[in-house]
């Protein structure tokens, strides 16, 4: 399991906050998820997500708001800017939340 960069800070603009505001979630609840806040610990898979000649790293995270809300999000990080933004946000599916439940054991 990998964490992600915890000395990175947030880029929110009115598109990536819109977006997940259509899904119910606000940018406190995704940085409680990516800076590990809630009840549960986050877990994190990073991929990579290819844009013409370059690569960009993605992390998929899942983890709990503070409440203990379930949440996925899709983050990228952008070390070199010390900054991270996250792509997409929302509630994790019941079958997600079974694996993400098992994978940690609660």
């Amino acid at each position: 399991m990998i964490k992600p960069d915890q000395s990175l800070k947030p880029d929110w603009d009115e598109d990536n906050i819109d977006h997940i505001a259509v899904h119910g979630i606000s940018p406190d609840q995704v940085e409680e998820v990516y800076y590990n806040e809630g009840p549960f610990p986050t877990l994190a898979v990073r991929s990579k997500k290819k844009r013409g000649k370059s690569t960009e790293y993605r992390y998929r995270l899942w983890g709990t708001d503070a409440s203990g809300l379930c949440i996925e999000a899709i983050v990228a990080p952008y070390p070199k800017y010390g900054l991270w933004r996250c792509v997409t946000a929302f509630p994790m599916s019941d079958s997600t939340k079974k694996t993400y439940f098992k994978r940690i054991k609660k």
